[in-house]
C-alpha cells in the first residue's frame, strides 16, 4: 500500500495518518470553496434559463404569433420564429443547469458529507480506542505478583479487547484515508470534465440552431433595411403632402378672406335659400359630390373643429370636430376624434316635442350613426343664422331644428362663411333632391317655370301688384292651394320657419306655440318678408312635401 507502507503502530505511522488527516481538512476547505462557485454558476444559469423565457413571452405579448393588424404590420409572423428560437436556448440552459448541478454539487457534497465524514469519525472512533486501550494496559501493568490469578485473568482478558478495537479502529481509519486519498485524484477530474462536455454540447446545441436559422436572419435583415428606406420616402413624401396642404390651406383662407364681405353683405338674418348660396360653381360641385354618393361613394365636404355651446345652464364652449359629408349628414365627435368615441347612436331628435316628426333619412342614418358614435344633425329640418343669440359674440352662427338650436364659433371670419355656405347648400341640395322626387314630371316643369317667372317679375321691380303675385306664386305649389293643417282652400299666412302655408284659423294656433317653433307672416300683407330667397325656399318645399316630413309617423299610424 502506497500511502501506508508499514501498518505497525509506530510513530511514523502516527505521523502518516496526521498528514493525511490535514489533507482531508484542506480538501474540505477546498470542496466548500467549489461548492460555492457551482452554486454561483447554477444560480447565473438558471436566471439566464429564466431571463431568455420571460424575453420570449414579452415578445410573444408584444405580437409575435398573432395575426391582428398591428402584429402583422410589426413582424409578428417573423418574430414568432425567433421566439422558438430564445425558448429553445433556454431549454439548453436549463439542461446545462441540471448538469452542473447533478455532476458537480451533488458529488462535491457527497465526497464531504460521505468520504471526509467518514474520515472525521473514524479518527474519533480511533481516539476512543486507544484511550481505552491505554486504561486496559495501564490496568494489567500495574498487576502485583501476589495478585488472585482470577483478577488477572479478567485483567488480560479485558487488555485483549480492548487491544483488538484499537487495531479495528486502528485500520477503519486508515481505509477511510485513503479512500479519501484515492478519490481525490480522480472524483473532482471526472466532475469537471463531465461539465466542461456539458458545456461543449451546450454550445453545440445553439450553434447548430443559429445556423439552421442564419438565412433567415440575414433574409429578415435585408428585409427590415429595405422597409427602412421605404419609410424614409414615405414620410418624405408626407412631409411634402403637409407642407402642400397647409399651403393649400394658406390659399384657401386667402381667397375666403377675400370673399367675406361679399358672401356677407347680401344674405341678412335667414340664410336658407337656394339663391343665398352665393358660389355658384361650388354648389354644383357640392350637388355633383351628393349625387354620387347614391352609388355609395361617401366623400366629406367639410370637416374641422369648431366651438360648441353647451345647451346646459351654464352654457360653456367646447371644442367638437365637426364632418359633413356627401350625404347631407352633419356630425360631430364629443372627443378629439372618433377614434377615442364611445358610441352613443344619440341624435336631436331622440327626445323633444318634435321627436314623433322624426324625417325617412334621419331613420335611414340612424344605423350609420350608431357605428360613427356621434351626435347628429338632421340638415333637412333646419335652418341657419350667421350671428348667435348675443350679438356682442364674434365668429358665430347657429344651425336651428325645431328641437334644437346649435350656437357654433369658428376660428375666423374665412372659416365661418365656409361653414355656412357649404352647409347652406348641402340643404339646397338636400331640399332640391326631395321635391324632385315627389312632384311629377308636369309639376317639375310648372315649378320651374314659376320660379323663373318669379324671379323675374321681383328682380324687375315691378312692386305695385305684388302682394296678389306672391300669394298666385306659392299657391301653384303643389299641395300649396290647402291650408297644410287643416285642409281649408285658399291659405293666406305661412310659418317661414316650416316652409308651409296655412289658414287664418291655424295661424293663430301656430302663433300660439312662438317663434322659435313656428315663425308665421301673411303672404299678402308682410310684403317686405318675401324675399326671392325666401320664395325660392318655399317653391323647393310645399305642403305635401313638408307634410311628408313633418307627419312621416303620424301618416304611417293612419295608414296602419
Amino acid at each position: 500500500m502506497a500511502s501506508f507502507p508499514k501498518l505497525d503502530d509506530s510513530p511514523m505511522f502516527r505521523k502518516q495518518l496526521h498528514s493525511l488527516e490535514q489533507i482531508a481538512d484542506d480538501l474540505k476547505d477546498r470542496c466548500l470553496r467549489l461548492q460555492k462557485g457551482c452554486k454561483k454558476i447554477m444560480g447565473a444559469l438558471g436566471e439566464a434559463c429564466d431571463g431568455d423565457i420571460a424575453f420570449a413571452d414579452s415578445l410573444e405579448s408584444f405580437g409575435g404569433g398573432c395575426d391582428d393588424p398591428v402584429s402583422v404590420s410589426i413582424g409578428g409572423p417573423v418574430i414568432s420564429k425567433f421566439i422558438t428560437a430564445f425558448r429553445e436556448l433556454g431549454s439548453y440552459k436549463e439542461l446545462l443547469r441540471s448538469q452542473v448541478e447533478h455532476l458537480l454539487i451533488d458529488r462535491v457534497m457527497e465526497f464531504m458529507v460521505v468520504d471526509l465524514q467518514e474520515a472525521k469519525e473514524s479518527r474519533r472512533r480511533f481516539d476512543k480506542a486507544t484511550h481505552v486501550y491505554d486504561q486496559a494496559r495501564e490496568r494489567f501493568m500495574s498487576l502485583k505478583k501476589g495478585t488472585r490469578p482470577e483478577v488477572v485473568a479478567e485483567l488480560e482478558e479485558d487488555l485483549q479487547n480492548s487491544k483488538s478495537a484499537f487495531e479495528r479502529c486502528r485500520f477503519n481509519l486508515v481505509n477511510a484515508l485513503h479512500n479519501v486519498e484515492s478519490k481525490k485524484k480522480y472524483e473532482f477530474l471526472e466532475s469537471v470534465s463531465a461539465i466542461m462536455d456539458a458545456q461543449l454540447r451546450y454550445f453545440k446545441q445553439g450553434h447548430e440552431l443559429l445556423s439552421q436559422m442564419e438565412p433567415f436572419v440575414h433574409q429578415v435583415l435585408t428585409y427590415a433595411q429595405q422597409s427602412k428606406e421605404m419609410a424614409s420616402i414615405e414620410q418624405d413624401k408626407l412631409a411634402e403632402r403637409i407642407q402642400e396642404f397647409r399651403t393649400q390651406v394658406e390659399l384657401g383662407n386667402l381667397r375666403a378672406s377675400s370673399n367675406v364681405d361679399a358672401s356677407t353683405s347680401g344674405v341678412g338674418n335667414l340664410v336658407v335659400g337656394v339663391n343665398s348660396y352665393k358660389n355658384v360653381e361650388a354648389h354644383k360641385n357640392i350637388e355633383a359630390l351628393m349625387q354620387s354618393s347614391a352609388s355609395g361613394m361617401v366623400q366629406t365636404i367639410k370637416q374641422g373643429y369648431l366651438l360648441k355651446r353647451s345647451s346646459s345652464l351654464r352654457g360653456d364652449w367646447k371644442r367638437r370636430f365637426f364632418v359633413l359629408d356627401s350625404r347631407g349628414n352633419l356630425y360631430y365627435y364629443r372627443n378629439k376624434g372618433p377614434q377615442s368615441h364611445q358610441s352613443t347612436g344619440t341624435s336631436e331628435h331622440a327626445s323633444g316635442v318634435f321627436g314623433r316628426f322624426r324625417s325617412r333619412h334621419h331613420r335611414s342614418s340612424s344605423m350609420s350613426e350608431e357605428y360613427l358614435g356621434c351626435r347628429t344633425v338632421d340638415l333637412r329640418t333646419s335652418t341657419l343664422k350667421i350671428d348667435a343669440e348675443h350679438t356682442d359674440l364674434r365668429l358665430c352662427f347657429r344651425i336651428i331644428s325645431p328641437a334644437k338650436t346649435y350656437t357654433l364659433q369658428a376660428e375666423n371670419e374665412a372659416d365661418r362663411m365656409d361653414w355656412v355656405d357649404k352647409t347652406t347648400g348641402v340643404i339646397a341640395s338636400l331640399l332640391n333632391s326631395s321635391i324632385l322626387e315627389q312632384c311629377p314630371s308636369g309639376s317639375k316643369d310648372a315649378g320651374v317655370s314659376s320660379l323663373l317667372n318669379g324671379r323675374e317679375y321681383l328682380d324687375g321691380g315691378v312692386q305695385g301688384r305684388e302682394q296678389d303675385y306672391v300669394s298666385t306664386i306659392l299657391r301653384e305649389i303643389p299641395g300649396n292651394d290647402l291650408c297644410a293643417e287643416c285642409g281649408a282652400s285658399e291659405p293666406d299666412w305661412a310659418s317661414l320657419n316650416l316652409g308651409i302655408l296655412l289658414c287664418i284659423e291655424c295661424s293663430g294656433v301656430h302663433r300660439n306655440l312662438g317663434v322659435h317653433i313656428s315663425k308665421v307672416r301673411s303672404i299678402k300683407f308682410d310684403v317686405k318678408v318675401w324675399e326671392p330667397s325666401v320664395l325660392d325656399l318655399f317653391r323647393s318645399l310645399g305642403n305635401d312635401f313638408c307634410n311628408s316630413v313633418w307627419e312621416a309617423l303620424l301618416l304611417q299610424n293612419e295608414s296602419m
